[in-house]
């Protein structure tokens, strides 16, 4: 374009001096879409890689961290960086990151071509770029900071609406819609008032902008029609389309500094969980295949935090039997047995099976040995055969069905529209449901301990005593631990053992 305007347009070979250089304008414009694409094509490939490599690492680091650590971090906290986060980063690596890497390079090279115009006037333009620069990182800072505020603030509204999403039952039925939604409504104002700021903010950014930019383009007019006016039309032209050129990058940048800080944000919390230290090795220990014999709790204590929640607990339970731990809510019941599974660590004491310390035993083939029916059954978003083998492909369709037809279940099973092949939804079945699917699922998961948290809570009767004659069948052959409440379930065991306020209460046998 310089060469276009100083130009001879007199001279004989004037159209041959335009066709060469709309040509040579052309052949650079072609090159450089093809430049762009490829490139465009290899990084994409290789910010694809890295943030599959990101998910995986984030998805496993979360599925072995030990479970104390979950006491730091509540489901929606965890949920949102597997989510929202990790989207927050591939939006930076695959459209923030390619932008702003491509915008800084071609501002180096306008700067250098600003040189080649014309030295003296590359020095204002030079020095307008720098003072924009610097302006846009200060404010950068500060959208940061503003950003991190009012994303704790959506933690907080996350953490509410799941609490609200999963209590929904009881909001209606204690008329608390007013006060969640007051609630909700304080946390969205808090939010309101950081992104206020922030948009402020960043409109701020842009019109500084603009103003150093005119700033800059009325310095090089000036310089060049009252200072040095020895400067061609050619390369003052050159050096306001340089300086233009430039608004048009910094102008992209400033305008990604959100999702730039979006993904910094996210990389912050994402990194967070991936630097936790807690994380538990189940193959860590001794490999045992078959765990069996007496159970022995030696003085165990355990505490969440500062609470203690097991003091000096001591007990046996003979190879064989069926026990019953019992006690009011909060007295320590749930815990006895998730220190039996080594689900938490325990401070003091030692707790044996068959004579041998269960820390010195790998947590995966301690696990292999144990059986366990959970106070909520938990349902996986797959076939009902799925859901019950858990992977265990040695199940076969034959044994579930046997078993269900054993405790009742096998009316349940044959009204789904695909059988053990049908989709199941937890929300779409009745808690008492769930809880026959998860019986069976630990029932043929064989082992030679198996623990039941409240097993028969929400089964009706008849289904009650079909599962009470299996749980005595297994218990032939193999330790049974119940917590339960109900008489029945008291009157049919071995020993019952009655926890209050974390210790030992009351020992029954009755054998």
């Amino acid at each position: 374009m310089k060469q276009i305007l100083e130009v001879d347009f007199q001279a004989q070979d004037c159209k041959t001096i335009l066709l060469q250089l709309v040509i040579l304008y052309t052949a650079i414009h072609i090159g450089y879409a093809i430049f762009k694409n490829v490139r465009n094509s290899k990084v994409n490939e290789v910010m694809a890689k890295v943030l599959k490599d990101i998910r995986s690492n984030l998805f496993t680091r979360v599925l072995k961290l030990k479970m104390k650590t979950f006491e730091k971090y509540n489901s929606a906290q965890l949920y949102t960086r597997l989510t929202n986060d990790v989207n927050e980063l591939f939006n930076l690596f695959f459209g923030v990151l390619n932008v702003v890497v491509n915008n800084i390079v071609y501002l180096i090279f306008m700067v250098i071509m600003m040189f080649f115009a014309d030295i003296s006037l590359a020095w204002i333009g030079l020095i307008m770029i720098v003072l924009i620069g610097i302006s846009t990182m200060k404010f950068t800072g500060v959208l940061g900071r503003i950003r991190k505020k009012f994303l704790k603030e959506r933690d907080f509204l996350n953490r509410e609406f799941a609490e609200n999403y999963n209590k929904n039952k009881l909001t209606y039925l204690y008329h608390m819609q007013e006060k969640n939604i007051e609630k909700a409504k304080h946390l969205f104002s808090k939010e309101l008032k950081y992104r206020k700021r922030y948009i402020f903010v960043h409109h701020f950014t842009y019109w500084g902008i603009t103003l150093l930019e005119a700033i800059g383009i009325y310095s090089v007019l000036y310089y060049a029609l009252n200072i040095n006016m020895q400067i061609s039309v050619g390369s003052i032209y050159l050096i306001l389309f340089y300086i233009k050129e430039c608004r048009e990058p910094l102008d992209e940048i400033c305008n990604q500094m959100e999702e730039i800080q979006n993904g910094i944000v996210a990389y912050q919390r994402i990194k967070e969980v991936l630097a936790e230290k807690n994380e538990e090795n189940i193959e860590k220990g001794e490999k045992i295949d078959v765990i069996k014999g007496d159970i022995e709790f030696q003085n165990v204590s355990m505490k969440y935090e500062k609470e203690i929640v097991l003091k000096n607990v001591s007990f046996l339970i003979k190879e064989g039997s069926k026990v019953t731990i019992a006690g009011r809510t909060g007295a320590g019941k749930s815990t006895l047995v998730n220190v039996l599974m080594k689900v938490y660590d325990i401070q003091a004491g030692k707790i044996l099976i068959g004579n041998k310390d269960i820390h010195q035993i790998a947590n995966q083939s301690l696990r292999d040995n144990i059986s366990y029916i959970s106070q909520n059954p938990y349902i996986f978003a797959d076939t009902l055969k799925n859901n019950i083998r858990l992977g265990n492909h040695k199940i076969t369709d034959e044994q579930i069905m046997t078993l269900a037809s054993q405790i009742g279940a096998k009316s349940l099973f044959e009204k789904l529209p695909q059988g053990l092949d049908t989709i199941i939804n937890a929300n779409e079945m009745s808690y008492g449901e769930l809880q026959i699917i998860a019986f069976i699922r630990a029932i043929l998961h064989q082992a030679n301990i198996y623990i039941f948290d409240e097993p028969t809570a929400n089964i009706d009767l008849k289904t009650e005593k079909m599962i009470q004659k299996i749980i005595d069948h297994i218990a032939k052959t193999s330790t049974v631990i119940i917590i339960a409440h109900r008489k029945s379930t008291l009157e049919s065991s071995n020993k019952v053992i009655y926890l209050k306020d974390g210790q030992v209460d009351l020992i029954m046998n009755r054998d």
